[in-house]
């Protein structure tokens, strides 16, 4: 023992920031947040004698094992500086007498593991800075005890090199700062807060006959604070969905959650996260959207993750920008992939069912279903991350509070915003209620007045390989897919963009099949997260994309949509859905109808900018007869010889020749 321990003692020429100053990161003590590295101490020489290491290897020789591990370990990763005018501590070794004790201990046990696996090198130093006195080590694979597992990629090539990065406030100190109802909330506006608490605290939703009380999301909160539910003490692992190449994060609900609450509670890592700048920025704007949307995130898993349960994982994931097979979509076209006729699910009028009996394609509670996230370049869009809005994009986000939640890893740009195209698979709908219909208002989704709670939340799960292991998720899925905006060419006026009457609209085909595949592909992300997309991956569900508030063609775009999922891989096939007032241009989707519901559909919308005058005659039905059981080729180069309008695409595609099949147009 002697031999172990020995050497951890300062010895001459070695000088450090004394290891008492990390004390609240180690033992969960509330001493209060110690200076951050490279911070100057109010009296260099005051931490430097033996006062400060006081008696511990005396009194308890597990905190000062503990105390000399940390000193060895952040030095050895080169995370702690020499103390500025420091005075060398006498070397102490452990006194026999406390043998005992020590050995009584069955975390001493694990201590002296760690301190063998320092001393021998079995950590290496590049890696070093993820190993804590708690006994990290890094996660190259997708496991920890406890129930704790996580993995970061910020390449394909480098999993396990995420960074580590301290919190400004050490967690376990934070929670003594979670007031017993929530009457605070640090990391919001006071006033914005303020409305959430009172509307909250009059009327607590329930959830599956549950009153979820801000009491309930204080307590889960602290508990929260608590577990460090990363295995990682005062740090937490981190990438950045900025930095550029196919970055993959999996987390579990347990380690969402935690990111939620230290943000709520105005904890961040010293260069900031985007999920805490959206806070910031939105709730000092009034915007009460998002923390409806983080508080019911927490709501809901108060009830679900009992007895420190980490639920089920969350799996986020950027594609490279080229096939890894090397002929990229047009590649698959030469194969000539057999168009297998969508599921149509048709939604007419406020209060509506989908006609294919499934529930809408926004709501998430299809197992299996991925939603199309109407994406710009950013999830989110436009406004930002702080509310709803008259578009898809803007609103769904608030829905899937896990999506909202990844913004945490996001650490540079000018908008910390996620970008796109990116998949996630295993969110959920946290908050009621949004479907595509908007006839009943303006934006798109509607957060309840009361029991807000979403009651019918996604239960199904499904197991899937990831990184060599097997991980449990929801069975579902959101991907953020942007389309190219015809009306940015700026060479057709709006009123005819809405009516199908551009020709511009008809001719950036290949640019559109191109951001679908890359979106969907699985061969196009990293090779550990694509058996996990296809078990996930089953139908993808979308509305009109491409042809909402960037104004494309709504009959071209369901054929683009069609073909371009014909081409995957993986065989998900398409769920399209059909509104005769959809939050984006509404009424420009009843289009696609033909003659046997255009016109009163158009009807139905009451949007005077759309004229029933242009219903063709042709609806998606004649082309899904027309089209299935012939290949992806044939369709492609229709439709990239389609001519322009007045005539409806559906029209001219009816009337033209038998689909050809030789090499694309």
């Amino acid at each position: 023992l002697k031999l172990i321990i020995e050497p951890l003692g300062h010895g001459p020429g070695r000088c450090t920031r004394d290891a008492a100053a990390m004390a609240p990161y180690l033992s969960g003590s509330e001493l209060g947040r110690p200076p951050a590295f490279g911070e100057e101490e109010e009296d260099d020489d005051a931490t430097a004698g033996d006062d400060d290491d006081g008696d511990l290897s005396e009194t308890d020789p597990l905190a000062w094992l503990r105390h000399r591990l940390l000193s060895r370990t952040l030095e050895q990763g080169g995370l702690l500086p020499p103390s500025r005018n420091c005075q060398l501590a006498e070397q102490r070794p452990l006194p026999l007498h406390s043998l005992g004790r020590l050995l009584a201990s069955a975390t001493a046990l694990v201590c002296l593991a760690l301190v063998v696996a320092c001393l021998c090198d079995v950590v290496p130093p590049a890696a070093s800075h993820a190993v804590l006195a708690l006994g990290l080590r890094p996660a190259v694979e997708l496991a920890a005890a406890g129930g704790s597992s996580w993995l970061m990629c910020p390449t394909p090539e480098s999993c396990g090199q995420q960074q580590m990065r301290f919190w400004r406030t050490p967690p376990v100190t934070l929670a003594a700062s979670v007031s017993p109802s929530l009457e605070h909330l640090p990391g919001a506006a006071n006033a914005t807060f303020a409305a959430v608490r009172a509307r909250w605290a009059a009327s607590p939703p329930t959830f599956k006959g549950t009153a979820v009380s801000l009491s309930t999301v204080a307590a889960f909160s602290k508990e929260l604070l608590y577990s460090d539910p990363f295995d990682t003490g005062a740090q937490v692992p981190y990438v950045d969905f900025q930095a550029g190449g196919s970055v993959v994060v999996a987390i579990t609900q347990r380690q969402v959650a935690f990111l939620v609450v230290n943000v709520l509670m105005g904890n961040t890592i010293p260069a900031g996260d985007g999920l805490s700048d959206a806070l910031e920025r939105c709730s000092s704007q009034g915007h009460t959207d998002i923390l409806y949307s983080l508080l019911s995130l927490l709501g809901i898993l108060s009830q679900e993750l009992e007895g420190g349960d980490h639920g089920t994982m969350i799996v986020a994931s950027m594609p490279a920008d080229v096939d890894s097979s090397g002929g990229g979509w047009e590649g698959r076209l030469f194969y000539g992939p057999v168009l297998v006729a969508p599921e149509v699910c048709e939604e007419i009028g406020a209060g509506s069912s989908p006609s294919c009996g499934k529930p809408d394609f926004m709501s998430g509670g299809a197992p299996g279903q991925a939603v199309v996230d109407i994406a710009g370049d950013f999830v989110g869009g436009g406004s930002q991350l702080c509310a709803l809005a008259n578009s898809q994009d803007e609103s769904l986000v608030q829905f899937y509070s896990e999506v909202l939640a990844f913004a945490f890893f996001v650490g540079s740009g000018q908008t910390k915003m996620l970008p796109v195209p990116m998949t996630f698979l295993g969110t959920r709908v946290y908050l009621s209620t949004i479907s595509g219909e908007s006839t009943g208002g303006a934006e798109c989704g509607r957060i309840l007045d009361s029991n807000w709670l979403n009651q019918d939340i996604q239960k199904a799960t499904v197991q899937v390989p990831l990184n060599g292991q097997t991980v449990t998720v929801a069975s579902s899925s959101f991907v953020a897919v942007r389309s190219t905006s015809t009306a940015a060419y700026n060479k057709c006026p709006i009123d005819k963009l809405m009516n199908n009457n551009c020709d511009i609209q008809r001719r950036h085909l290949s640019d559109d099949v191109a951001l679908w595949y890359r979106a969907f592909e699985p061969e196009l992300y990293p090779a550990l997260v694509r058996q996990a997309i296809r078990g996930v991956i089953k139908t993808i569900g979308t509305g009109p994309w491409g042809a909402g508030v960037w104004y494309g063609d709504s009959q071209q775009y369901f054929l683009a949509v069609w073909l371009a999922t014909s081409l995957l891989s993986s065989g998900a096939s398409l769920e399209y859905y059909v509104y005769d007032h959809f939050c984006e241009n509404p009424g420009n989707q009843c289009f696609v109808l033909g003659a046997k519901g255009c016109a009163a559909c158009v009807a139905q919308a009451g949007v005077p900018s759309i004229s029933a005058e242009r219903c063709g005659a042709a609806g998606l039905q004649d082309m899904i007869q027309k089209f299935s059981g012939k290949s992806s080729l044939a369709l492609f180069n229709a439709l990239k010889s389609v001519g322009a309008p007045p005539d409806q695409v559906f029209d001219l595609l009816l009337a033209g020749p038998e689909p050809a099949e030789e090499s694309p147009v």
